[in-house]
Protein backbone atom coordinates (compact mmCIF):
# COMPACT_ATOMS: atom_id res chain seq x y z
CA UNK A 1 0.00 0.00 0.00
CA UNK A 2 2.67 2.47 0.77
CA UNK A 3 4.65 1.72 -2.39
CA UNK A 4 1.35 1.87 -4.47
CA UNK A 5 0.67 5.17 -2.82
CA UNK A 6 4.19 6.52 -3.50
CA UNK A 7 3.68 5.44 -6.59
CA UNK A 8 0.33 7.24 -7.87
CA UNK A 9 1.21 10.46 -5.66
CA UNK A 10 4.87 11.02 -5.80
CA UNK A 11 4.83 14.25 -8.00
CA UNK A 12 1.51 16.35 -6.20
CA UNK A 13 3.50 15.02 -2.85
CA UNK A 14 6.82 16.14 -4.03
CA UNK A 15 5.48 19.25 -5.35
CA UNK A 16 3.76 20.12 -2.34
CA UNK A 17 6.92 18.96 -0.52
CA UNK A 18 9.12 21.60 -2.23
CA UNK A 19 6.91 24.43 -1.61
CA UNK A 20 6.48 23.65 1.87
CA UNK A 21 9.94 22.79 2.75
CA UNK A 22 10.84 25.69 0.58
CA UNK A 23 9.51 28.12 2.54
CA UNK A 24 10.81 26.58 5.73
CA UNK A 25 14.07 26.81 4.46
CA UNK A 26 13.77 30.39 3.23
CA UNK A 27 12.24 31.44 6.85
CA UNK A 28 15.02 30.01 8.25
CA UNK A 29 17.89 31.67 6.40
CA UNK A 30 15.98 35.16 6.71
CA UNK A 31 15.55 35.04 10.38
CA UNK A 32 18.97 33.69 10.26
CA UNK A 33 20.97 36.55 8.36
CA UNK A 34 18.31 38.84 10.21
CA UNK A 35 19.69 37.98 13.56
CA UNK A 36 22.78 38.56 12.44
CA UNK A 37 22.63 42.01 11.09
CA UNK A 38 20.09 43.58 12.90
CA UNK A 39 20.21 45.23 16.54
CA UNK A 40 16.92 43.61 18.57
CA UNK A 41 15.06 46.77 18.65
CA UNK A 42 15.30 47.11 15.28
CA UNK A 43 14.69 43.35 14.46
CA UNK A 44 11.45 43.73 16.97
CA UNK A 45 9.99 46.76 14.31
CA UNK A 46 11.25 45.11 11.24
CA UNK A 47 8.91 41.65 11.78
CA UNK A 48 6.21 43.35 13.71
CA UNK A 49 5.40 46.35 11.53
CA UNK A 50 8.56 46.52 8.64
CA UNK A 51 9.88 49.40 9.78
CA UNK A 52 14.49 49.36 10.01
CA UNK A 53 14.77 46.68 7.95
CA UNK A 54 17.84 48.71 6.43
CA UNK A 55 18.75 45.78 3.60
CA UNK A 56 16.57 43.14 4.35
CA UNK A 57 13.24 45.68 3.51
CA UNK A 58 12.90 43.84 0.00
CA UNK A 59 12.55 40.09 1.95
CA UNK A 60 10.16 40.97 4.73
CA UNK A 61 8.05 43.12 1.82
CA UNK A 62 7.75 40.28 -0.42
CA UNK A 63 7.14 37.87 2.55
CA UNK A 64 4.81 40.32 3.90
CA UNK A 65 2.65 39.92 0.76
CA UNK A 66 2.55 36.74 0.35
CA UNK A 67 1.46 36.46 3.82
CA UNK A 68 -1.75 38.08 2.25
CA UNK A 69 -2.15 36.26 -0.94
CA UNK A 70 -0.34 33.15 -1.31
CA UNK A 71 0.43 31.42 1.82
CA UNK A 72 -3.23 31.46 3.21
CA UNK A 73 -4.10 29.29 0.07
CA UNK A 74 -1.45 26.85 0.47
CA UNK A 75 -4.14 24.18 2.53
CA UNK A 76 -6.32 24.82 -0.32
CA UNK A 77 -4.14 24.08 -2.85
CA UNK A 78 -3.07 21.03 -1.37
CA UNK A 79 -6.54 20.17 -0.90
CA UNK A 80 -7.11 20.81 -4.74
CA UNK A 81 -3.41 19.21 -5.66
CA UNK A 82 -3.47 16.10 -3.56
CA UNK A 83 -7.01 15.49 -2.00
CA UNK A 84 -9.38 15.90 -4.81
CA UNK A 85 -7.74 13.58 -7.83
CA UNK A 86 -7.15 10.90 -4.87
CA UNK A 87 -10.50 9.18 -6.21
CA UNK A 88 -12.06 11.38 -8.98
CA UNK A 89 -9.14 10.27 -10.94
CA UNK A 90 -9.52 6.20 -9.73
CA UNK A 91 -13.06 6.41 -10.92
CA UNK A 92 -12.23 8.27 -14.10
CA UNK A 93 -9.62 5.93 -14.99
CA UNK A 94 -12.17 2.91 -13.61
CA UNK A 95 -9.43 1.38 -11.38
CA UNK A 96 -10.92 1.29 -7.90
CA UNK A 97 -13.20 -1.92 -8.71
CA UNK A 98 -9.78 -3.42 -9.99
CA UNK A 99 -7.88 -2.00 -6.34
CA UNK A 100 -10.96 -3.44 -4.20
CA UNK A 101 -10.63 -7.01 -5.92
CA UNK A 102 -6.58 -7.46 -4.69
CA UNK A 103 -8.02 -8.41 -1.07
CA UNK A 104 -8.18 -4.73 0.03
CA UNK A 105 -11.76 -3.44 1.31
CA UNK A 106 -13.09 0.36 0.14
CA UNK A 107 -12.41 0.90 3.80
CA UNK A 108 -9.17 0.01 3.64
CA UNK A 109 -7.47 1.52 0.80
CA UNK A 110 -9.31 4.81 1.88
CA UNK A 111 -8.19 4.31 5.11
CA UNK A 112 -4.40 3.20 4.23
CA UNK A 113 -4.28 6.19 1.53
CA UNK A 114 -5.75 9.01 4.21
CA UNK A 115 -3.11 7.94 6.79
CA UNK A 116 0.01 7.85 4.84
CA UNK A 117 -0.90 11.08 2.74
CA UNK A 118 -2.47 12.77 5.73
CA UNK A 119 0.37 12.39 7.90
CA UNK A 120 3.08 13.63 5.59
CA UNK A 121 1.04 16.93 4.85
CA UNK A 122 1.27 17.14 8.14
CA UNK A 123 4.85 16.81 8.63
CA UNK A 124 5.52 18.84 5.89
CA UNK A 125 3.05 21.56 7.31
CA UNK A 126 4.98 21.20 10.71
CA UNK A 127 8.00 21.78 8.85
CA UNK A 128 6.86 25.36 7.56
CA UNK A 129 5.23 26.20 10.62
CA UNK A 130 8.40 25.66 12.82
CA UNK A 131 10.66 27.54 9.84
CA UNK A 132 7.91 30.53 10.64
CA UNK A 133 7.71 30.56 14.23
CA UNK A 134 11.72 30.89 14.08
CA UNK A 135 11.84 33.70 11.67
CA UNK A 136 9.26 35.64 13.86
CA UNK A 137 9.95 34.62 17.63
CA UNK A 138 12.38 37.76 18.16
CA UNK A 139 9.28 39.76 17.47
CA UNK A 140 7.25 38.37 20.41
CA UNK A 141 8.53 40.46 23.27
CA UNK A 142 7.43 43.67 21.68
CA UNK A 143 4.60 42.18 19.62
CA UNK A 144 2.79 38.41 20.17
CA UNK A 145 2.41 35.40 18.84
CA UNK A 146 -1.14 36.37 17.84
CA UNK A 147 1.01 38.04 14.68
CA UNK A 148 2.07 34.99 13.55
CA UNK A 149 -1.30 32.78 14.46
CA UNK A 150 -2.04 31.91 10.93
CA UNK A 151 1.24 29.95 9.87
CA UNK A 152 2.27 29.13 13.51
CA UNK A 153 2.30 25.86 14.93
CA UNK A 154 -0.44 23.58 15.09
CA UNK A 155 -2.99 25.31 14.05
CA UNK A 156 -1.69 25.21 10.12
CA UNK A 157 -0.53 21.82 9.88
CA UNK A 158 -4.26 20.67 10.93
CA UNK A 159 -5.23 23.21 8.13
CA UNK A 160 -3.40 21.87 5.41
CA UNK A 161 -4.91 18.25 6.40
CA UNK A 162 -8.45 20.04 6.57
CA UNK A 163 -7.47 21.00 3.05
CA UNK A 164 -6.50 18.10 2.19
CA UNK A 165 -9.34 15.77 3.60
CA UNK A 166 -12.15 18.61 1.89
CA UNK A 167 -10.39 17.85 -1.05
CA UNK A 168 -10.79 14.21 -0.74
CA UNK A 169 -14.51 14.36 -0.21
CA UNK A 170 -14.73 16.66 -2.91
CA UNK A 171 -13.65 14.30 -5.62
CA UNK A 172 -15.64 11.52 -4.33
CA UNK A 173 -18.80 13.60 -5.12
CA UNK A 174 -17.91 14.90 -8.16
CA UNK A 175 -16.05 11.66 -9.48
CA UNK A 176 -14.21 14.35 -11.90
CA UNK A 177 -10.89 15.75 -11.20
CA UNK A 178 -11.25 19.34 -12.42
CA UNK A 179 -14.28 19.50 -11.03
CA UNK A 180 -13.33 18.12 -7.78
CA UNK A 181 -10.54 20.58 -7.49
CA UNK A 182 -12.79 23.74 -7.91
CA UNK A 183 -15.02 22.12 -5.32
CA UNK A 184 -11.99 21.51 -3.13
CA UNK A 185 -11.23 25.20 -3.28
CA UNK A 186 -14.37 26.68 -3.28
CA UNK A 187 -14.88 24.42 -0.36
CA UNK A 188 -12.19 25.58 1.81
CA UNK A 189 -12.87 29.20 0.81
CA UNK A 190 -16.10 28.68 2.01
CA UNK A 191 -15.42 27.20 5.44
CA UNK A 192 -12.06 28.84 6.00
CA UNK A 193 -13.04 32.71 5.55
CA UNK A 194 -16.06 32.48 8.69
CA UNK A 195 -13.90 30.35 11.04
CA UNK A 196 -11.29 32.77 10.65
CA UNK A 197 -13.24 36.29 10.76
CA UNK A 198 -16.21 35.13 12.90
CA UNK A 199 -15.21 32.37 15.16
CA UNK A 200 -11.46 32.22 15.36
CA UNK A 201 -12.07 35.42 17.63
CA UNK A 202 -15.01 34.09 19.98
CA UNK A 203 -12.72 30.88 20.80
CA UNK A 204 -13.00 32.53 24.22
CA UNK A 205 -14.56 35.60 25.83
CA UNK A 206 -12.52 39.01 25.18
CA UNK A 207 -11.02 41.13 27.67
CA UNK A 208 -12.20 44.75 27.23
CA UNK A 209 -8.82 47.44 28.12
CA UNK A 210 -8.69 50.90 27.89
CA UNK A 211 -6.58 51.45 25.17
CA UNK A 212 -4.18 53.58 26.08
CA UNK A 213 -4.06 51.01 29.71
CA UNK A 214 -3.54 47.93 27.33
CA UNK A 215 -0.50 49.90 25.09
CA UNK A 216 1.30 49.73 28.69
CA UNK A 217 0.79 46.13 29.42
CA UNK A 218 1.37 43.00 27.76
CA UNK A 219 0.55 42.28 23.58
CA UNK A 220 -2.06 40.57 22.89
CA UNK A 221 -4.61 40.47 19.84
CA UNK A 222 -6.81 43.28 19.68
CA UNK A 223 -10.32 41.96 17.79
CA UNK A 224 -11.94 45.18 18.22
CA UNK A 225 -12.17 48.87 19.38
CA UNK A 226 -15.82 50.34 20.87
CA UNK A 227 -16.52 53.02 23.25
CA UNK A 228 -18.34 52.97 26.91
CA UNK A 229 -20.74 55.66 28.09
CA UNK A 230 -20.08 58.25 30.75
CA UNK A 231 -23.01 56.08 32.19
CA UNK A 232 -20.95 52.45 31.17
CA UNK A 233 -22.94 51.48 28.25
CA UNK A 234 -20.73 49.99 25.64
CA UNK A 235 -20.92 51.75 21.85
CA UNK A 236 -19.22 51.79 18.41
CA UNK A 237 -17.40 55.09 17.78
CA UNK A 238 -20.41 56.20 15.54
CA UNK A 239 -22.93 55.95 18.10
CA UNK A 240 -20.44 57.28 20.54
CA UNK A 241 -20.03 60.18 18.08
CA UNK A 242 -23.52 60.76 17.69
CA UNK A 243 -24.32 60.84 21.46
CA UNK A 244 -21.54 63.51 22.44
CA UNK A 245 -22.44 65.68 19.61
CA UNK A 246 -18.67 65.45 18.18
CA UNK A 247 -19.37 66.39 14.34
CA UNK A 248 -17.87 64.11 11.90
CA UNK A 249 -18.37 64.04 8.21
CA UNK A 250 -18.91 60.98 5.56
CA UNK A 251 -18.24 58.91 8.21
CA UNK A 252 -14.61 60.10 9.02
CA UNK A 253 -12.53 59.23 12.36
CA UNK A 254 -9.15 60.94 13.55
CA UNK A 255 -7.37 62.17 16.40
CA UNK A 256 -9.57 65.24 16.81
CA UNK A 257 -12.22 63.39 17.72
CA UNK A 258 -10.71 60.82 19.93
CA UNK A 259 -9.84 63.99 21.80
CA UNK A 260 -13.18 65.49 21.79
CA UNK A 261 -14.59 61.72 22.58
CA UNK A 262 -12.45 61.68 25.78
CA UNK A 263 -13.25 65.15 26.69
CA UNK A 264 -16.67 64.19 26.71
CA UNK A 265 -16.45 61.49 28.92
CA UNK A 266 -16.37 58.39 26.71
CA UNK A 267 -13.67 56.26 27.09
CA UNK A 268 -11.83 54.42 24.64
CA UNK A 269 -11.73 50.19 25.17
CA UNK A 270 -9.56 47.19 23.15
CA UNK A 271 -11.31 44.35 22.85
CA UNK A 272 -8.44 41.73 23.50
CA UNK A 273 -7.29 38.04 23.46
CA UNK A 274 -4.43 38.37 25.96
CA UNK A 275 -1.21 36.69 24.72
CA UNK A 276 -1.00 34.37 27.54
CA UNK A 277 -4.17 32.68 25.60
CA UNK A 278 -2.06 32.22 22.15
CA UNK A 279 -1.41 28.35 22.72
CA UNK A 280 -4.96 27.67 24.03
CA UNK A 281 -6.65 29.15 21.07
CA UNK A 282 -3.90 27.28 18.41
CA UNK A 283 -4.71 23.93 19.95
CA UNK A 284 -8.73 24.60 19.90
CA UNK A 285 -7.68 25.88 16.26
CA UNK A 286 -6.33 22.72 15.45
CA UNK A 287 -8.98 20.65 17.01
CA UNK A 288 -11.55 22.61 15.04
CA UNK A 289 -10.24 21.69 11.87
CA UNK A 290 -8.90 18.22 12.44
CA UNK A 291 -12.62 17.44 13.89
CA UNK A 292 -13.64 18.67 10.47
CA UNK A 293 -10.87 17.05 8.31
CA UNK A 294 -12.21 13.47 10.71
CA UNK A 295 -15.72 14.28 9.72
CA UNK A 296 -14.56 14.76 5.76
CA UNK A 297 -13.22 11.65 5.55
CA UNK A 298 -16.12 9.91 7.52
CA UNK A 299 -18.57 11.32 4.83
CA UNK A 300 -16.18 9.99 2.21
CA UNK A 301 -16.21 6.54 3.72
CA UNK A 302 -20.52 7.04 3.81
CA UNK A 303 -20.39 7.54 0.02
CA UNK A 304 -18.07 4.98 -0.86
CA UNK A 305 -19.63 2.54 1.14
CA UNK A 306 -23.23 3.28 -0.69
CA UNK A 307 -22.38 4.45 -3.95
CA UNK A 308 -22.06 2.33 -7.14
CA UNK A 309 -18.40 3.95 -8.48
Amino acid sequence: MIWLTWRQHRLAVAAIAAVLVGFAGWFLLLGSGMRGSLAPGELSGCLGIGVDCGEWSTSVGLLSELQQTLLPLIPALIGAFLGAPMLSREIEHRTLRYAWTQGVSREHWLFGKVLLLGGVIVLLGSAFSAGYMYFFQPAVPEWSWFDSFGMAWPSFPALCLFGFALGVLAGTLTRHVLVGMALALFGFLAVFLPVVAWLRPRYMSPERIPVDEYYRGEPGWITDFTYRTPTGAEVDVWEAMRMSGVPHESRSFGSAQIDQLQQAGFTELAIVQPGDRFWTFQLVDATVFAVLAAVCIGATCWLLRRKAL
